[in-house]
């Protein structure tokens, strides 16, 4: 049987173990994302940050939460930013049997970058559907994550080609 695998990336856990808004919509959109797949595999990405516990198992319980049995949950809990995140998560992408489908369930603004990198990580990916998280961010800050995205995309495809 072959297996989708929805790749959710990491966002800030607030005090108390709390799941950010941006967690809450990647997870929500990498439900909705499986919602058509007969065999879904979710692999959770992010360690621990400011508040414990880790990104990762955050995310896990919220998958548990919404119906998501755990067998179908994959932690990586090592990644402490995005490409770190997309190598780990391709090292056991590769290692996996019969992997039908890759969809990458992160922010609007972090798309791009996160799907490039796979690539380059010999993984193709597709989009999940993330609802966008602009109305619940400030304009100035929301603008900010766009434009950090440039030189992070430059500095990330730099080291992931020099270090591989």
């Amino acid at each position: 049987m072959t297996t989708d695998v929805f790749v959710v990336l990491g966002a800030a856990v607030w005090p108390g173990g709390v799941p950010s808004n941006a967690m809450c919509r990647r997870v929500r959109g990498a439900i909705a994302s499986a919602q058509t797949s007969p065999n879904p595999l979710f692999l959770v990405t992010g360690a621990v940050g400011r508040n414990p516990p880790s990104e990762a198992r955050v995310m896990q319980q919220i998958l548990i939460d919404s119906g998501i049995a755990p067998d179908s949950i994959l932690l990586e809990e090592a990644s402490t930013d995005t490409l770190a995140s997309v190598r780990n998560c391709s090292r056991i992408i590769h290692a996996m049997p019969n992997v039908h489908s890759v969809t990458v369930c992160s922010d609007v603004y972090h798309i791009p970058r996160t799907r490039w990198l796979f690539y380059l990580h010999g993984v193709r990916t597709r989009a999940g559907k993330v609802e966008s998280g602009r109305t619940q961010t400030k304009l100035g800050k929301w603008l900010y994550y766009y434009l950090r995205e440039i030189p992070a995309i430059v500095q990330d495809t730099f080291l992931s080609i020099v270090f591989r």
